[in-house]
């Protein structure tokens, strides 16, 4: 239960720094928060999110890209095909538009 508590303090810090602008101090917290459990999707999504707002494409790709890996979600779908964009993969967009994951994480070496 303990490793449960400081997780969620780990992923709550990451958003209130994140919701400060200070997404460089987040990105830690949510590496922590991972550490103790690397299944934490919701802290995973974020560190995609703060890798996002660093310029970090491709780190936020793959953050994105673990999550459905784990769990199918619209909003992870929606924040990768942000990502993709960013980072100027716009031919790989047609996988979101299919929700095929195995491409994607073929092109990233995520197999």
């Amino acid at each position: 239960k303990q490793w449960y508590q400081r997780r969620v303090r780990g992923n709550r810090l990451g958003a209130t720094l994140a919701n400060s602008d200070q997404s460089g101090a987040s990105v830690e917290a949510y590496r922590r928060a991972l550490r103790l459990s690397p299944g934490y999707i919701r802290a995973r999504y974020n560190l995609g999110i703060a890798c996002l707002n660093l310029r970090a494409y491709r780190e936020g790709i793959e953050h994105f890209l673990q999550c459905l890996k784990q769990q199918d979600s619209t909003a992870v779908w929606r924040a990768l095909r942000m990502a993709l964009s960013l980072g100027q993969h716009y031919e790989d967009l047609i996988h979101v538009d299919n929700l095929a994951l195995a491409p994607l994480l073929s092109k990233f070496n995520m197999l």
